[in-house]
């Protein structure tokens, strides 16, 4: 069940990742360097929304849900769905005092209520799809969430994307377009659960929000804030340079921070995939060391091909380059940290998801926090007194979680996996990045490197599959 899902999700997000970044190149092209900024702006606030939007859901899903019924876990989706639609009022009400404020003066966008109705619903389908997507993994039906999300929003989205585009339609249709389509998503996600659509609107409608909606808070709210600082500090930081740069700077780094958010699920799809796994196993008193071993080998495989693959592309300019006509040099740069800077969760996932479900919940909370509030700190102070890249200081911030879980939480079980390819790609971009050439040499010592990772990978994933039927969940 295991690999089926895994193959799904790696070849389906593989063919998404293509749609996607000729998605962002499409928008990066044919949008106005301004509405381009105002585009980056929109889908960050969309991004924070919809995290707070989840109010403890996910986190209770994710831990509790594998152990439930079918009807059970309806039960509470349902639920759980209509509660998030009904915060919508809060992100309206939030945007417009943000207008009062003249938080939006230097975009110049015109009919701003429209544009808050759309961020704010947006947020609440948003939140709903990833309620959705942990239901089907505590099921094990991932594979219909992957094969919907590629064809009906990635596949039409980059369509009608490009109608709207070449016909210069402005970002607040391309910002329809995706409420329209990600509806659409979210509603072909739950249908399979329910044979015909008026059913599926009556268990959300009638669903009694006022009992049982918030439970095993202990847990689930210090889960959900530490996942909120988790993925929410770059947009936040984003959002706080917004008030403090120009138009141009703004749209550059909308584009480093969409490449960001778009990668990060990329690279931690396959361990997304051991939640309700672990969830079991933990719940039964047991561990397996050779799976988390196994994803955590695959995970830098998978991040040093991607880096080498974007060195080269920025390097050479290959394919992009005329897509970016509008941006300096500075934005090669950019993209190339970005890309790097979106696997660093992936590297320490495996390891944080065995602590938090290990009831470590309040201490992984007390260091994030302070993580949280330092680098938020750090950053505002250098922003103001000089010119900052803020994608390093999203480094700084993921360096510091993944530190945190290798050394403070690294006497369990989970092993670290040495991985010579993906150490040799990181050399290789702090080089590129210095302005250092030893193109050809780095590229043949990580091929001969990458040979023995995938004997290790051979090596582990043997481990698993005579270990797998004893000491894990399926």
């Amino acid at each position: 069940m295991l690999r089926k899902a895994a193959t799904t999700r790696y070849v389906s997000y593989s063919f998404g990742t293509l749609l996607t970044i000729a998605n962002l190149f499409l928008i990066t092209y044919l949008l106005d360097i301004y509405q381009f900024g105002v585009w980056g702006v929109a889908n960050s606030l969309i991004y924070v929304f919809s995290q707070l939007a989840q109010l403890t859901y996910v986190q209770y899903i994710e831990k509790y849900f594998p152990k439930y019924s079918k009807e059970r876990m309806d039960y509470y989706l349902f639920k759980f769905i209509k509660t998030v639609f009904l915060t919508s009022i809060l992100w309206f009400m939030t945007l417009s005092l943000a207008e009062y404020f003249g938080y939006f003066e230097k975009f110049n966008a015109e009919n701003l209520p429209i544009l808050f109705l759309i961020i704010a619903l947006l947020s609440c389908v948003e939140a709903s799809i990833e309620l959705s997507a942990k239901y089907l993994l505590a099921l094990k039906e991932t594979a219909k969430f992957d094969l919907n999300e590629l064809i009906v929003f990635k596949l039409f989205r980059l369509v009608i994307f490009y109608i709207l585009l070449i016909n210069e339609y402005s970002v607040y249709y391309l910002l329809l377009t995706n409420l329209i389509l990600r509806s659409v998503f979210l509603i072909r996600v739950l249908l399979g659960r329910n044979e015909k659509l008026i059913n599926l609107f009556k268990s959300i409608l009638f669903s009694n929000v006022k009992v049982d909606n918030f439970k095993n808070l202990s847990y689930t709210f210090t889960a959900f804030i530490i996942k909120t600082l988790q993925v929410t500090f770059l947009n936040v930081i984003f959002l706080l340079l917004t008030n403090m740069s120009d138009n141009e700077t703004i749209a550059i780094y909308s584009l480093g921070i969409l490449i960001i958010n778009n990668l990060k699920p990329i690279y931690a799809s396959l361990s997304s995939l051991l939640l309700p796994i672990i969830s079991k196993n933990i719940h039964n008193q047991k561990i397996n060391p050779e799976l988390l071993s196994l994803v955590s080998s695959m995970n830098k495989i998978f991040i040093g091909f991607t880096i080498l693959l974007a060195i080269n592309i920025t390097k050479f300019k290959l394919i992009i380059s005329p897509f970016l006509e509008s941006f300096d040099s500075e934005i090669y740069n950019i993209i190339l940290i970005s890309v790097a800077a979106a696997s660093i969760t992936s590297l320490y996932l495996p390891k944080y998801l065995s602590v938090l479900f290990s009831d470590n919940e309040k201490k992984i909370f007390q260091y994030l926090l302070i993580n949280f509030i330092s680098c938020i700190s750090i950053f505002y102070y250098f922003s103001l007194e000089y010119e900052t890249n803020l994608i390093y200081f999203y480094i700084l911030f993921e360096l510091i979680n993944y530190l945190i879980f290798s050394i403070m939480f690294g006497t369990g079980k989970v092993k670290n996996i040495f991985t010579p390819s993906f150490y040799i790609l990181l050399v290789y971009l702090a080089l590129h990045l210095y302005g250092i050439d030893f193109n050809t040499i780095m590229i043949f010592i990580y091929l001969t490197c990458l040979i023995f990772d995938i004997s290790q990978f051979i090596k582990y994933f043997k481990a698993f599959e005579k270990s797998k039927n004893e000491n894990y969940e399926t």
